[in-house]
């Protein structure tokens, strides 16, 4: 299941770039997703000689490997030619896992460009899967940052060498 949040973020406003990002497996936007979902397969269907058959095929597929757990979705990245370069990609990432953070959630992603996968994993991504595409369709990486240490229970601090333990 996707989700098309909009991410908006003050490094990128008013310049070529976009990113669609939002939680999975919450509540929030469950029912407005299901709805985008069902009206764009709709508009789809009449448009492929198999009246979008491969089409589902191929997003169902790929919602096959989205994790069960709940976890922050980036769904779209893009940034306009003439303004790549600029770090416009990279801050909006980082705004969408400052968010999942937030959450503490981990985000995930799927890329069908290899060259992404380094740009991904600079950002913190690990790729969890990589798999060919039905129908001999594109290579698809599918790629998740840690889960954030569980915020159950008191913290302990580290005790540096040569240090004395505290009250």
């Amino acid at each position: 299941m996707r989700r098309l949040l909009p991410t908006r973020s003050s490094a990128c406003r008013g310049k070529s770039a976009a990113a669609t990002a939002g939680p999975r497996g919450c509540s929030r936007g469950a029912g407005q997703f299901a709805e985008i979902e069902q009206s764009t397969r709709a508009a789809i269907n009449p448009l492929t000689g198999d009246g979008g058959v491969r089409y589902a095929a191929f997003w169902d597929w790929l919602d096959a490997h989205v994790p069960g757990e709940p976890c922050w979705f980036l769904d779209l990245v893009g940034v306009a030619p003439a303004a790549q370069g600029r770090g416009l990609g990279r801050a909006l990432v980082r705004h969408g896992l400052e968010r999942a953070r937030a959450d503490g959630c981990p985000a995930f992603l799927e890329t069908g460009t290899p060259r992404n996968v380094p740009f991904y994993e600079s950002l913190g991504f690990q790729v969890v899967g990589e798999r060919q595409a039905p129908d001999a369709g594109p290579v698809i990486w599918f790629m998740q940052t840690p889960r954030a240490p569980s915020s159950a229970g008191p913290r302990r601090r580290r005790r540096r060498a040569g240090s004395s333990p505290g009250p």
